[in-house]
């Protein structure tokens, strides 16, 4: 029970018995404020896992130290018998030990693919997040290993995380295993273009998976809620798009990261793969938000998020006519929009009262101010010029907001 609850429950006892209110009152009271599902034990999990890997490296380890003494069916015996004890910590490590047995030079991603795939199959059938967790790691080293070794994109590792694990993560509603799954989408989806078309490659595919994930929290269906899976997407969305928005805003950097040039010629599918198909789900989604906000079908949308798009399409077309080579003009361009973000959600935190968006938002501006301080400002005087401005607004904006609370409290209470 938690504390609240507890005090409740505590307290309406005694009004009962000094008879403020009847038995009966205080049981509709309580009735109003009943106690939250209990919390997963994070604490348990973590360290049932973590102890978990120790014995399993400590197993490998001791049988590794007698290994030459131990028979071949011995070590066949030992193995595939931890694996019907242990799962998939020893179903990957068993992977590695029989290759080792049989002096099999393969691949050695491929032993990460192994793994990863049983593990993926293991979770399905338990249902299982530490399994969906341990798949997500494994394919994800199996992809970025083919990425960094051998310079492959990996199309069908990030499939499998998105699909198989991202799937499960929703269905768990797991928040801890679908920021697992979204990283290693990132990495994946990066590495994979990287490997592709080099850094102007990534830099456009991060861009447009961060503009997507932020579509998609609002065209999620109604009533769905889901508070740390959705505040997760939203998370991730906006990370992308910020610090991609965020890197444009230097223009020593703007042309190298919209020039197209760089990408390998030839090669259709990866063209499709990690330059279009991203940005053309960022686009889908984008407009089907804009078809149900005119059909009046959704919320309103913020004004802000719509820089999200404004800004995927005004990239994509800089990269197709080849017209990034006015760095200076991009970077004021970007440098308006991150400045414009934190300017909206300053003013609706400190209006509605919202901390969040008022901290987001102040963080935001300060980051940029910062930047500009090694990039654009030349003078001392300039530069501290602009730090009491920054430092003069931040003061005006805490006395506005608590103006704002002070004033909405009496009709809504705190939020």
């Amino acid at each position: 029970m938690s504390k609240p609850v507890r005090w409740l429950a505590t307290e309406s006892e005694r009004w009962v018995r000094e008879r403020l209110i009847s038995a009966e009152q205080a049981a509709q009271i309580r009735a109003l404020y009943p106690a939250p599902p209990a919390a997963a034990p994070w604490g348990l999990i973590v360290f049932c896992g973590l102890g978990a890997v120790i014995v399993g490296l400590g197993i490998i380890l001791l049988l590794a130290y007698n290994w030459d003494d131990i028979p071949k069916f011995g070590k066949l015996g030992v193995i595939f018998g931890a694996i019907a004890l242990a799962h998939s910590m020893l179903y990957g490590a068993g992977i590695w030990l029989v290759a080792q047995i049989y002096n099999i030079d393969e691949h050695y991603p491929n032993g990460f693919l192994f793994w990863g795939l049983g593990a993926l199959a293991l979770a399905w059938v338990l249902r299982s997040v530490p399994q969906g967790l341990l798949a997500t790691v494994t394919l994800a080293c199996w992809g970025l290993s083919e990425c960094w070794g051998f310079d492959r994109p990996a199309g069908w590792a990030l499939l499998l995380v998105a699909g198989g694990l991202g799937s499960l993560a929703w269905m768990r509603r797991s928040t801890v295993l679908l920021v697992v799954v979204l990283a290693a989408v990132y990495a994946l989806l990066l590495g994979s273009a990287g490997a592709w078309g080099g850094g102007s490659a990534a830099f456009a595919a991060a861009l447009a998976l961060g503009v997507g994930l932020v579509a998609a929290v609002r065209l999620r269906p109604a009533g769905v809620e889901y508070d740390g899976v959705v505040a997760t997407i939203r998370l991730f969305g906006w990370l992308g798009f910020l610090s991609c928005s965020y890197l444009l805003s230097f223009d020593r950097l703007a042309g190298a990261l919209l020039d197209w040039g760089e990408a390998a010629v030839g090669a259709r599918e990866q063209l499709i793969a990690y330059r279009w198909a991203p940005f053309g789900l960022a686009v889908a989604l984008w407009g089907r938000l804009l078809m149900r906000a005119q059909r009046g079908e959704s919320p309103r949308v913020p004004w802000e998020e719509w820089l999200c798009p404004i800004g995927l399409l005004y990239c994509n077309l800089l990269g197709v006519t080849g017209t990034a080579s006015g760095t200076l003009f991009v970077s004021l361009v970007f440098n308006l929009i991150c400045l414009g973000i934190a300017a909206m959600w300053m003013v609706r935190g400190c209006r509605d009262g919202l901390l969040r968006e008022t901290v987001l938002g102040s963080v935001l501006l300060a980051v940029v101010v910062f930047a500009r301080y090694f990039d654009l400002f030349e003078s001392l005087a300039t530069r501290g010029l602009a730090f009491l401005l920054l430092g003069g607004l931040l003061v005006a904006e805490g006395f506005y907001y608590r103006k704002c609370r002070q004033t909405a409290e009496p009709e809504g209470g705190v939020r």
